[in-house]
């Protein structure tokens, strides 16, 4: 099972609390023990992020940092997911999303990332998509392609 470790200093604005990510990793399918940092970002510090790892001067949703091989004692880490709040909610007011459908869908995004799903090319995308829309029905939440 995976679990979460949340660091959250975002004060003014909505965000999940660690419950709710555990819900969400609970529902990946994973054999073993494993943990994620999540850390809440603001857009100052997710624009430094993808200029620091992607050469990209812009704010992300979300960033996936995948660990390989990184245990502590019988616990994989799995890697690091960044979320910045500001951007999640107000992405989720332009795609005419719930909040917590937003916030649950990059959280299942990232993770599927940090377990070596990509979307590289039309294949990849569509596994991982499908993949994504399977474990979101767990939670009542329809297909988030859909706007």
């Amino acid at each position: 099972m995976i679990k979460s470790f949340l660091i959250n200093n975002i004060k003014d604005e909505y965000t999940p609390d660690s419950a709710l990510f555990d819900e969400w990793f609970a529902s990946v399918e994973y054999c073993g023990d494993a943990e994620i940092t999540i850390k809440v970002v603001t857009p100052e510090e997710m624009r430094n992020l993808n200029i620091l790892y992607r050469d990209k001067d812009k704010i992300s949703d979300t960033l996936a940092f995948p660990f390989d091989n990184l245990s502590v004692g019988k616990k994989i880490i799995l890697g690091d997911i960044a979320m910045c709040a500001n951007k999640i909610n107000t992405d989720s007011i332009f795609f005419k999303k719930e909040k917590l459908e937003r916030w649950a869908h990059l959280t299942i995004h990232s993770t599927l990332h940090l377990l070596g799903y990509t979307h590289d090319n039309k294949i990849d995308q569509e596994n991982m998509e499908n993949t994504e829309i399977d474990i979101l029905r767990k939670f009542d939440i329809f297909n988030p392609y859909e706007i």
